[in-house]
């Protein structure tokens, strides 16, 4: 059984005619002729029966006009979904953001959806590891992520860079220092973001690196929570520029770090998944938003 001969049984049976038939499907009436007998030889049972020069389904041929008729609309339907997503008229996208990030791109979502507006993006949050981890498994298609250093196995798209400060309450001990060395923070409680945040990661290794271990006095995967910890007690939070520029100034001190800790922002996609045509979209976006 094949698609084209379903076509020509629908068509006959439509038509009533394999004269008929034969003209609209610009084909031979022995070639409809043949593909009847392979769909009978196929089910082992008669599909027509002629009462003179009209032509009838038998009990068989009922039901395979029904099943044909349902095929071949699902194979139109396939192609034209196909085609519209290869105009990008359809299509879906997941988008990993970390939850510190995700009102820097609210205004590349709208802009996105305004030049696509029915492909449907999904966001998901979470922290850095893991949004790396599903776009691996192929369950995210796009993340945005703290870079550190090159990854083999991501396509990368580098989308800013941005200093990282320590935050501390505006004390007196702390309003007037242009500068801090990481090792003057050792003895503070640190109000770090939760491990699969890339951020906690380097604030870890730089303090290591400089001869102690940081003392956590709290972990949140929300930064204004942590920030409403430093407001409230007598500890240390790390937050990159634009997060600080939401805080009220009044209230914290935002002190350059001596070892000079950026945050690094890229898109990052597998090199191992098929790129849809969606996914090819939002990185267009996300490459006009950064230039």
């Amino acid at each position: 059984m094949t698609m084209k001969e379903l076509q020509y049984f629908v068509t006959l049976i439509q038509s009533k005619s394999f004269t008929k038939a034969s003209e609209q499907l610009f084909v031979t009436q022995p070639t409809i002729s043949k593909a009847l007998k392979s769909l009978e030889s196929a089910y082992g049972q008669a599909l027509i029966y002629r009462n003179g020069r009209e032509l009838g389904l038998t009990d068989a041929g009922e039901i395979v006009f029904q099943y044909a008729q349902s095929i071949l609309f699902q194979q139109q339907e396939l192609e034209v979904r196909l085609n519209d997503l290869k105009q990008l008229k359809s299509g879906k996208i997941t988008l990993g953001i970390p939850p510190m990030v995700g009102h820097l791109y609210t205004h590349l979502i709208q802009e996105f959806s305004l030049q696509y507006p029915d492909i449907e993006v999904s966001i998901v949050e979470s922290g850095s590891r893991k949004l790396e981890r599903a776009v691996l498994d192929g369950k995210i298609d796009i993340s945005i992520t703290m870079l550190t250093e090159p990854d083999p196995r991501f396509n990368t798209w580098a989308i800013g860079c941005y200093p990282i400060f320590a935050v501390l309450p505006k004390t007196q001990q702390w309003k007037n220092k242009q500068q801090l060395d990481i090792v003057e923070l050792k003895d503070l409680p640190f109000y770090l973001y939760n491990p699969e945040f890339i951020i906690s990661e380097v604030i870890t290794q730089m303090c290591l690196e400089h001869g102690f271990t940081p003392k956590i006095g709290v972990r949140s995967s929300q930064w204004d929570f942590l920030a409403a910890m430093v407001k409230s007690g007598t500890g240390v939070s790390f937050m990159p520029e634009p997060i600080c520029k939401r805080l009220n100034s009044d209230d914290y001190c935002f002190i350059p770090i001596k070892q000079n800790i950026r945050w690094e922002l890229a898109a990052i996609w597998s090199k191992e998944h098929y790129v849809s045509k969606a996914s090819e979209a939002m990185l267009g976006v996300i490459r006009c938003a950064g230039n």
